[in-house]
């Protein structure tokens, strides 16, 4: 069964992009442009991992991940934040210390994928 992949991005072409790849290479790929509607994915269906924008316009990544994190600690464990603005030390510390990944936008495809077929155990 395919695996699940929750992707949360203000930017529809980044959204359209990410959501190809991933069905592309066997994942299912859900999307929200806000954090109210990823709330709303997560209550509503089992994801595996998820992708997070750190900048939404209703909220930041940091404090959505600590809303999915109350409903969901094994997802909030396999999340990749991505980010176009430099991060500040403690949004690093922040994500290595729930061990999640973070890449810098423009990202390389590859990478995200690398990230998600190491989290969730896939060759």
């Amino acid at each position: 069964m395919a695996k699940r992949i929750l992707v949360v991005d203000d930017e529809p072409d980044i959204v359209d992009m990410l959501q190809e790849f991933l069905v592309a290479n066997g994942y299912v790929a859900d999307s929200a442009p806000t954090a109210e509607g990823a709330l709303g994915l997560v209550r509503d269906q089992i994801y595996d991992a998820a992708i997070l924008d750190f900048n939404l316009p209703d909220m930041d990544g940091v404090m959505l991940h600590r809303q999915i994190r109350q409903m969901d600690a094994e997802l909030a464990q396999r999340t990749l934040f991505t980010s176009g603005l430099v991060q500040s030390e403690h949004n690093l510390g922040y994500y290595a210390t729930y061990g999640m990944g973070f890449v810098s936008k423009p990202f390389d495809l590859q990478e995200v994928l690398d990230w998600l077929d190491s989290t969730l155990g896939r060759d």
